[in-house]
């Protein structure tokens, strides 16, 4: 069977990690056979690329050459977009790094070019795979939980130093990054939250910029209300600056409390439906009687490898995919309004709205006065997760 030739588009932490992961002979329907970046970094990563992946400044002659079936973008947010639309004129499928870009405009542009080309376009939303997620999603779907009517997130446990920041000349800047805190860490978390509870109708947040990092000028702490048409709420709370940190989900259902937290699902299950209980019972206190259920969870996903891996046996017709690239839409438009409602600091629909949005991003970036002083390095992303 001939090997789907793959090219990656970026050799900073993730290119690499996802470099390691295809020479670690984890995939054998694909083969690696080029790599992009600029002069300077390729030189200094020389002894982790193989003298058979062909070495390319230029993006634009990778593509040209027609050396890849397939094409891996892990460069700076802003250029995910273009960079996919290039891939998908030139024939190639796409796997990219998240997030989808850095404002919902050109993203549906790059989902648009991706319909047209019929080529199969995958986002790395890798905590999809996480066991108790896909627990949650499947307890939810089923209805066992009820109709969910909250939810609280705290997730203060993305810490990051400034050696991260300093570790990019792109990161934590707005000319360079395009945002913070929700477009680097917590996108995963957003991309959970809308696939496990929808979109919300509308937000109100309140958000600090730079914060806790001297060397950043982006979002780093974050408090996002959201609101349903059917009533449902939520409150997502986040920080890159808290330790220790905490990661606590809540989700309060018509038949109880489901608590996650350590990988772990707790279910506070009432004997009937709490809204039966409020409008039945005829006393004035009193509430319904709940029991402790541990939910069980199977198993462990080794998760980039795993999206990845998905990713390369759908191109090969093997198997569904399981994030498509309409997903990183979702996540960004939620994103954009938690953001953009700090900045105007009043409620924000959803829809974003995309013009309104680049605007004001455009000034942040206009006006941005940081000078950074970079060390390049790649990091191991393997304990960006906890």
């Amino acid at each position: 069977m001939k090997k789907i030739r793959i090219g990656i588009a970026g050799a900073g932490n993730a290119g690499m990690m996802h470099l390691k992961s295809l020479l670690g002979g984890n995939f054998p329907e694909a083969e690696v056979v080029a790599i992009c970046d600029k002069t300077g970094r390729l030189e200094a990563l020389k002894k982790d690329i193989p003298q058979s992946v062909k070495v390319y400044t230029e993006y634009s002659t990778m593509l040209a050459d027609k050396v890849c079936d397939a094409i891996i973008i892990t460069t700076p947010h802003f250029f995910h977009p273009e960079m996919a639309i290039e891939a998908f004129k030139a024939g190639c499928h796409v796997f990219c790094e998240k997030p989808a870009g850095v404002f919902t405009e050109n993203v549906k542009e790059m989902n648009k070019a991706a319909e047209k080309s019929g080529k199969i376009f995958s986002m790395h939303f890798n905590r999809r795979l996480e066991p108790i997620f896909a627990k949650l999603k499947e307890m939810i779907s089923s209805g066992e939980t009820g109709p969910v009517k909250r939810i609280s997130w705290t997730a203060t446990n993305w810490f990051r130093s400034d050696a991260y920041f300093a570790s990019g000349a792109w990161r934590g800047t707005w000319k360079g990054e395009g945002g913070g805190l929700l477009l680097n860490q917590c996108i995963h978390d957003l991309d959970i939250w809308q696939n496990l509870f929808d979109i919300p109708a509308k937000v109100r947040s309140s958000c600090y910029f730079g914060k806790f990092h001297d060397n950043m000028e982006v979002e780093d702490e974050v408090t996002a209300i959201f609101e349903y048409k059917n009533r449902k709420s939520g409150v997502y709370i986040a920080s890159t600056g808290e330790s220790p940190g905490t990661n606590r989900l809540e989700i309060f259902c018509d038949n109880g409390k489901i608590i996650v937290e350590d990988r772990k699902i707790k279910f506070l299950r009432t004997e009937g439906p709490v809204d039966d209980f409020c409008r039945k019972k005829g006393a004035g206190f009193g509430e319904p009687k709940n029991s402790l259920v541990e939910v069980e969870v199977d198993g462990k996903a080794d998760l980039s490898k795993g999206i990845l891996k998905n990713f390369i046996e759908a191109v090969a017709g093997k198997a569904n995919l399981l994030v498509d690239g309409k997903e990183g839409l979702k996540s960004l438009e939620l994103a954009n309004a938690i953001i953009l409602s700090s900045w105007l600091d009043k409620t924000v629909s959803i829809p974003v709205d995309d013009k309104l949005y680049r605007k004001e991003l455009q000034k942040r970036i206009d006006s941005s006065t940081l000078k950074k002083k970079v060390d390049h390095q790649v990091l191991d992303l393997k304990d960006s997760f906890k």
